[in-house]
């Protein structure tokens, strides 16, 4: 039985930024990213998709071959591609082929965005995820987006809200045939707090370091689960037909 209510956890790789205060361009002096990858995970069950990531982690922690490499300080208290060990990033990423979810990506090539995105980078993180989004929220009648959110400041949740609702609505005015009166929530968690989110954290390491590193081994794991990859600057779309 289908579920008329969706869950969308969003996280991102890369930071929106380009030009310092100064003026200087940041990206072309190094200091900052070529590349910002948003990444959505939708679920029908996000119940069924936290347990399932609690239960792997704890899989994780009483395996033998871990163990052993496992510092005695070490606790794994979520998933986080930054930072945790080789052996589990590729043990996880393996188990998200195992999830019943869908994903979907988005590339911004930074330096190719219009100059006003390019010097404001709270607009221009949430002009992009607007793009990502405005059409998966119209999949079903209910719509629940998680943001992972490493601030807790109101100013910038309601910014990228309104961005997120200014993309939407403009592209509910061009395609008319989509419903409209669906019901829309948005949440600001911090990473640690879902399964969901973390999935959403692998992901756009993975394919972060493929744009921005030229390293492709996380995402061969995962490049047949991913539904599609937006890379909206360069005009380019990736399926699981047309791979990237």
């Amino acid at each position: 039985m289908q579920s008329d209510t969706q869950y969308i956890f969003f996280d991102e790789s890369g930071k929106p930024e380009v030009f310092s205060a100064k003026g200087e361009n940041l990206v072309l002096k190094g200091f900052a990213t070529k590349f910002l990858i948003l990444v959505a995970i939708r679920t029908e069950n996000q119940l069924v998709l936290q347990q399932q990531v609690v239960d792997f982690r704890s899989l994780l922690l009483k395996e033998p071959t871990l163990m052993a490499i496992f510092s005695a300080a070490y606790t794994l208290d979520s998933f986080h591609a930054q930072t945790d060990y080789l052996q589990v990033k590729e043990k996880f990423y393996q188990f998200i082929t195992t999830l019943d979810i869908k994903i979907d990506v988005l590339i911004v090539d930074k330096l190719k965005c219009y100059e006003t995105l390019q010097r404001n980078p709270g607009r221009l993180y949430g002009v992009m995820a607007g793009q990502l989004l405005k059409n998966l929220v119209h999949q079903k009648p209910n719509t629940e987006i998680i943001f992972s959110r490493k601030d807790s400041k109101l100013k910038l949740r309601q910014e990228l809200e309104i961005e997120v609702e200014r993309v939407r609505l403009d592209y509910i005015q061009n395609h008319p045939k989509l419903q409209s009166n669906v019901s829309l929530h948005y949440y600001h968690n911090p990473h640690y707090s879902h399964g969901g989110l973390q999935v959403a954290d692998y992901i756009s390491h993975a394919v972060f370091q493929v744009y921005e590193n030229n390293k492709r081994d996380f995402y061969e794991i995962v490049k047949n689960k991913i539904g599609k990859i937006q890379d909206i600057c360069n005009k380019k779309y990736f399926t699981r037909s047309n791979l990237l």
